[in-house]
């Protein structure tokens, strides 16, 4: 990057005086002249430009004094315009005395020299501030790359405690019974660590292992409730193959299901799980019924849907979207992801 950096200036110099003893050229056709012009008052040029790129720029500039920084500039293209002056007028008369000179003092002189001294400076400040500018927006744009995946990973360790919690608590109300149940609802547990330590780190699995841990949470929770719950089931098959999501993303919205249709619940409790997948598009809708005293509300609605929607903000930004219907006796949500 430094050599590019270097060549660039080399080129813009080697281009600029070119350009110059060719406009100066053009008033008597004299390049040779014209040429040795440019090179005398190069020096002064590269004194005045690199003062201002090395000191000024990052100094008062880039620090945001501003009014400073075009007091200094202003100052240093005028006492740089007369020291120009000086060096054409007595360089020039023993370089060429043919060459007849209206006079050193003349004050348009003095502003032309200025004025041609600032037109490098302008145009490599300039290209300088666009690249800096640019530079900071990558660094930026980096750090909220940065901060999201931060996020993301903090609101995953969020959610597996939180499903683990639960299947804990489960196993623990067996246990209390002696149910030989106990033992199968560790080996689920077990699958549900494996994948939380392999797979819930990964950035998109296939839609089957989703599949394949949602059926895994259902048969737990079966288990566990027996007859007190009815669950209608809706998969994809050949469809959901080529499809990638986030891991973790669907199954605490079955888990959500399970732990408010059912609480509170005396009597047979109904789930109901659709999952389709039509051209890249996930439509996933889940329906518990809701006992009228459950207590669950839509500001209620628990730590795992509010950490799962704010990693599909993060995700897939405006390309899903995630409805809430809740009534007196049922309560549904329906998740459509744009997966393309």
């Amino acid at each position: 990057m430094k050599s590019l950096n270097v060549w660039f200036h080399i080129g813009f110099w080697v281009v600029y005086t070119a350009i110059f003893t060719i406009v100066q050229a053009g008033y008597k056709g004299e390049y040779q002249e014209a040429l040795v012009f440019e090179l005398i008052n190069l020096p002064v040029r590269l004194l005045v430009v690199y003062f201002n790129y090395f000191v000024l720029l990052p100094k008062l500039l880039l620090q945001g004094r501003i009014t400073k920084y075009f007091l200094y500039t202003v100052i240093t293209l005028i006492i740089a315009g007369f020291v120009q002056r000086f060096v054409n007028y007595y360089a020039l008369d023993m370089l060429y005395p043919s060459i007849p000179d209206s006079g050193i003092w003349l004050p348009y002189k003095f502003l032309q020299a200025s004025i041609i001294i600032a037109s490098p400076l302008i145009f490599i400040i300039g290209i300088s501030i666009v690249w800096k500018v640019a530079q900071l927006q990558k660094r930026t744009k980096s750090l909220e790359n940065e901060k999201l995946q931060s996020e993301l990973k903090y609101l995953k360790s969020q959610i597996n405690p939180h499903f683990l919690f639960n299947t804990l608590n489960n196993i623990y109300g067996l246990s209390l019974e002696n149910s030989k149940k106990t033992s199968g609802l560790i080996l689920k547990l077990s699958d549900f660590l494996s994948f939380s330590l392999y797979e819930s780190n990964q950035k998109l699995i296939p839609l089957e292992k989703e599949i394949a841990l949602m059926n895994d949470f259902i048969a737990l929770e079966k288990s566990r409730f027996e007859d007190r719950v009815n669950v209608v089931l809706k998969l994809p098959k050949n469809e959901a193959q080529d499809i990638s999501i986030p891991p973790l993303i669907l199954v605490p919205f079955v888990e959500n299901a399970f732990k408010h249709g059912l609480k509170n619940e005396t009597e047979m409790a109904t789930i109901k799980i659709h999952l389709s997948v039509s051209e890249k598009i996930l439509n996933f809708r889940v329906t518990n019924s809701k006992p009228l005293d459950s207590g669950v509300t839509g500001k209620n609605k628990g730590l795992g849907l509010a950490n799962i929607q704010k990693r599909l903000d993060i995700i897939y930004g405006k390309n899903y979207s995630l409805n809430i219907d809740e009534q007196p006796d049922v309560y549904t949500i329906h998740l459509q992801i744009n997966t393309a």
